[in-house]
């Protein structure tokens, strides 16, 4: 089940290897050219969501999938009924805090605001964690290498005290305190959460509406309350939760596979 990595550095290697022998054997220019048109098949085979949403949308291309529309828009999912139609759309949550490395009152705060989220809400609300254990063979060096990454791009970042800035001090201090405790013997777990909301109207125009409307407030308050990023997500991501629904990976390889 690693099928995905396994094909990225597949023909990562065959493009090098295109490279290399095309200056061994001479015929340098158009060797180079396929293995780069090899490459950037690949690269649009992996981030292809990016632009295939608005293919789909200057085209106006409908996806059926066992009897569920994906409009061409790609951000949500539609289902029409005998008096109406119904949409549900997808949002992404990241978690930057646990309550395991947290005192008794910030504890009784994390669940406040839990608690608080929850209340605020206006409409009906999914909830999904995906749990899996997690091998520490080389856990602990990625977990470095995503805190080099977010401490670079915060260095980056001009003076001031910005959201992207706090959204990265949040995932810097996430990431120490998770290798604090994989050095104090703790073992660790890997959780994917995301929420699903879903509205109905009469007509497909009006669902549409109020579930972007939707989807907006229940980002807003869940991301305020709870001291998460909440994002809308959308064409393959939004495709994957929706089948994550009925049916997810088995193992945590296969987890890792789909979130390559």
């Amino acid at each position: 089940m690693l099928m995905n990595r396994g094909i990225v550095i597949s023909s990562l290697v065959g493009g090098a290897i295109a490279i290399l022998i095309s200056f061994i054997f001479g015929g340098a220019f158009f060797s180079v050219i396929a293995a780069l048109l090899f490459f950037l098949s690949i690269v649009m085979w992996k981030y292809g969501y990016l632009l295939f949403p608005m293919f789909s949308k200057a085209t106006n291309l409908v996806e059926i999938r066992d009897g569920y529309e994906v409009p061409p828009t790609r951000d949500f999912i539609m289902k029409k009924a005998e008096n109406g139609y119904y949409a549900t759309k997808f949002l992404e949550i990241r978690f930057y805090e646990s309550s395991l490395d947290k005192s008794k009152d910030e504890k009784h705060s994390m669940f406040e605001s839990f608690e608080k989220a929850i209340s605020s809400l206006k409409y009906v609300v999914k909830i999904s964690l995906l749990v899996a254990a997690v091998d520490l063979g080389k856990h602990i060096d990625e977990i470095k290498t995503k805190r080099s990454s977010a401490e670079a791009k915060k260095a980056k970042l001009s003076g001031g005290k910005g959201d992207e800035s706090v959204r990265l001090d949040r995932e810097i201090a996430m990431w120490n305190r998770l290798l604090e405790r994989i050095t104090h013997g703790e073992r660790p777990v890997e959780v994917i959460a995301f929420a699903s909301t879903t509205s109905f109207g009469l007509t497909k125009e009006e669902a549409i509406a109020r579930i972007r409307r939707q989807a907006k407030e229940v980002s807003t308050i869940l991301s305020s309350s709870m001291g998460t990023d909440v994002t809308e997500l959308s064409d393959t991501e939004m495709l994957k939760c929706f089948e994550w629904d009925r049916f997810f990976p088995t193992t945590q390889e296969e987890l890792r596979d789909e979130t390559f």
